[in-house]
């Protein structure tokens, strides 16, 4: 073929355009197969954040907000212009870009104004948050009307919906007006706070992190001291809640964990988890949170993981009984058969990490070994067929009762044989 021939030159032209690398990006579009499951967990409810939802008329209210928040900041800090800032973004758009998936078409003078709105909201939003002295203004609607401030904490941590961190970081630096403020401090808090688990969670701030879901991934997930399991395990599987603990196998809340992912199995055959606080926006955020893990590059998928292990536990409202009377579960969905569904369809269409990788291998381990003991298990059966209802254990003691006088009638039998010869 000839090298005019039309065809070479479009294909030439379009791999020309690719870009070299990709890992860059860490703010991706939801894939389908995760997004059919229940497509509002994904989707903004009054602010739009990025350039995915931008536009649309249903977040016309938050566009206002987000300009009278950038108002009060140059009034606040006796500026006129957007001048410098303008100039700032203008100069970090390009590094911006790649955060997100090519298929963002918005020109430059518009990315580098949704930067700017975007940016100095959530960073006014943070501050105001925290109680930053002289920032909250009275009558503020986002704080004055409650269920604006929770639909715009939930909407700031959809996967679509995030800004790179240091394009924040960099807005922060440049607003700052107290000495020393901590921008990582106040940014961890806000996460906190939205965060479904409990303990004392910290994080290192020399890591380079990606947005707001990411810190939110860190704080609950992402664990240092993961290990490898050389063996081909069996997957993902060990019984629910209800009949590990019929195999004599006890759960407990684990104190003091950083980490919603730190479970335990112990040799006396206590299972250790962490509490998980369920509210109406768990779903979401666990969706979410699962979707940023599939996307990234991972070799360890630390929710999946997760929700891996709480599907294998809860079958039943029973189950979730059992964790929540053991502490492991507060439920503030009220319902629990919700808790139920919750988890049962968490984990549909999501890949689950290679076996090799699976962060609960040595628990899963633990739990198959004590149950497959023949002692335990005989122990289960007695329970379960005897001791599952009062009926079936007033039968059991009536059957021993009953053995036990025919043993002694029989002894005392045979022993009056022997005495009358």
């Amino acid at each position: 073929m000839s090298c005019g021939n039309p065809l070479i030159v479009q294909i030439d032209e379009k791999l020309r355009g690719l870009p070299s690398n990709h890992s860059t990006c860490s703010i991706f579009k939801v894939p389908s197969r995760l997004r059919h499951v229940n497509e509002r967990a994904f989707e903004p409810e009054i602010l739009s954040i990025g350039p995915y939802h931008r536009g649309k008329d249903e977040f016309k209210m938050m566009e206002e907000h987000k300009k009278l928040y950038l108002h009060k900041l140059l009034q606040r800090r006796g500026e006129s212009s957007v001048e410098r800032y303008v100039t700032a973004m203008i100069g970090i758009e390009r590094e911006a870009r790649k955060f997100y998936e090519q298929s963002v078409s918005l020109g430059q003078d518009e990315f580098v104004e949704m930067l700017l709105f975007d940016g100095c909201f959530i960073v006014e939003l943070i501050r105001k948050s925290n109680n930053i002295p002289v920032v909250r203004d009275q009558n503020d609607p986002v704080f004055e009307v409650s269920w604006i401030l929770s639909s715009i904490e939930t909407d700031m941590f959809l996967l679509e919906n995030q800004l790179p961190f240091f394009v924040l970081w960099e807005l922060f630096t440049m607003t700052s007006e107290v000495q020393n403020e901590d921008f990582f401090g106040t940014a961890l808090s806000f996460c906190q706070r939205i965060f479904p688990g409990s303990g004392n969670h910290s994080i290192p701030e020399n890591i380079e992190y990606k947005h707001l879901l990411d810190i939110l991934y860190h704080i609950g997930y992402q664990t240092p001291d993961s290990t490898e399991s050389q063996e081909d395990n069996d997957r993902y599987f060990i019984r629910n809640a209800k009949e590990l603990q019929e195999a004599g196998i006890k759960f407990k809340k684990r104190e003091g964990s950083r980490r919603l992912v730190d479970v335990d199995f112990s040799e006396n055959g206590t299972i250790e988890i962490p509490c998980l606080r369920i509210y109406d926006t768990t779903e979401s955020l666990f969706r979410n949170l699962v979707a940023y893990e599939q996307c990234s590059q991972r070799k360890h998928l630390y929710v999946t993981d997760y929700i891996t292990l709480m599907d294998c536990l809860i079958n039943s409202q029973e189950d979730v009984q059992i964790l929540r009377h053991s502490g492991i579960i507060e439920n503030g969905l009220g319902d629990d058969g919700m808790v139920c569904s919750l988890f049962n369809t968490l984990g549909i269409n999501v890949i689950l990490s290679h076996r090799r990788y699976f962060y609960y291998n040595k628990v899963f381990d633990g739990v198959k070994e004590h149950c497959n003991r023949k002692r335990n298990v005989w122990l289960a059966k007695l329970k379960h067929d005897y001791f599952n209802s009062p009926w079936a254990l007033l039968s059991f003691l009536a059957a021993v009762a009953l053995l036990l006088f025919t043993l002694v009638q029989t002894v005392f039998t045979v022993m009056s044989y022997f005495q009358k010869h």
